[in-house]
């Protein structure tokens, strides 16, 4: 059977991490032969600070454990992008995702127009609360009722990058709490969607109710299916048409993950349950570019080359 020369459904790439196998310039030439290969996306990770121990369990592999640690390097994700969207004027960029709750949302809007302002092309803010209690305690944000404070954060963002302005409590002249319009210019000339990480109840709420789409990790197209079914279920609560969400697959961990490798029978199998596009998991530390594009390659290969 010949294979066309673009997949069922776009494939994005979820960056590797930093690595002295794999330094900035080479960084740019393997994203530069992805895009070559038909590749649609660049997308990257997000962690601060990592504890060196921690009793927190990591919801996405069977042990608990995730596939790094402390000594895993992680950049800031939007500064990453900005610097490669500089470099690549013709590709898409996301964050898979932005540990949103750890960090203020006045800030992170001020951070999304920039990139809105300076790139000039949509943008797609992956977002979730993350799993490690640890991380909140050490940037002094508090961990509990953090799906709450997703649902504010994302309401503030999306108007100060849309309107450009807010009305903040803030002290009067004797220290009493008083009403003040705010302005931050410039607002952002792009789209940014905010696609939602999880899956559990309260994530499909958030979903239909605050969030433009849906990135779920790791899981099988099974379980998507019933994700799906439940995602339904909240958008006609929330009054919102499911058909308006942009859905993104994370196959999950590496090339061939346990949930299934992404080949062509798998992206028709996302493409029927209404996917948009799917994200290839690189190696977080591959031996260097000939290794990570060897990745890009062999999956490209066997999905639409």
């Amino acid at each position: 059977m010949t294979m066309s020369p673009t997949p069922p459904i776009p494939v994005g790439v979820r960056l590797p991490l930093p690595s002295d196998n794999l330094p900035p310039a080479e960084l740019v030439k393997m994203c530069r032969a992805a895009l070559d290969m038909g590749y649609s996306s660049f997308w990257v990770g997000d962690h601060v600070v990592m504890p060196e121990t921690s009793m927190s369990a990591y919801p996405h592999t069977s042990s608990g454990t995730p596939g790094f640690n402390a000594h895993t390097p992680w950049v800031d994700p939007l500064l990453q992008l900005t610097w490669l969207a500089a470099q690549l004027p013709e590709a898409r960029f996301g964050t898979s995702i932005v540990i949103m709750t750890l960090r203020k949302p006045t800030l992170l809007a001020k951070q999304l127009a920039t990139i809105s302002w300076l790139t000039e092309r949509p943008f797609s803010f992956g977002v979730g609360t993350g799993w490690l209690r640890d991380e909140y305690d050490a940037v002094g944000m508090p961990f509990e009722k953090r799906g709450t404070q997703a649902r504010k954060d994302i309401a503030e963002i999306k108007q100060l990058i849309t309107e450009g302005a807010r009305t903040y409590i803030v002290r009067g002249e004797h220290d009493e709490p008083v009403e003040k319009r705010f302005i931050m210019k410039p607002t952002a000339p792009s789209p940014i969607e905010f696609l939602w990480g999880g899956f559990s109840p309260m994530a499909m709420r958030l979903i239909a109710t605050s969030c433009d789409g849906w990135l779920p990790a790791k899981q099988s197209l099974e379980a998507l299916e019933g994700h799906i079914l439940r995602l339904k279920e909240a958008c006609d609560e929330a009054n919102r048409d499911f058909n308006d969400l942009r859905l993104v697959a994370k196959p999950g961990s590496g090339p061939d993950p346990e949930s299934g490798p992404i080949d062509r029978d798998n992206l028709l199998g996302y493409a029927e349950l209404g996917f948009h596009e799917a994200i290839l998991e690189m190696p977080y530390e591959p031996a260097g570019i000939g290794d990570a594009i060897s990745v890009l390659e062999r999956v490209a290969a066997r999905s639409w080359l």
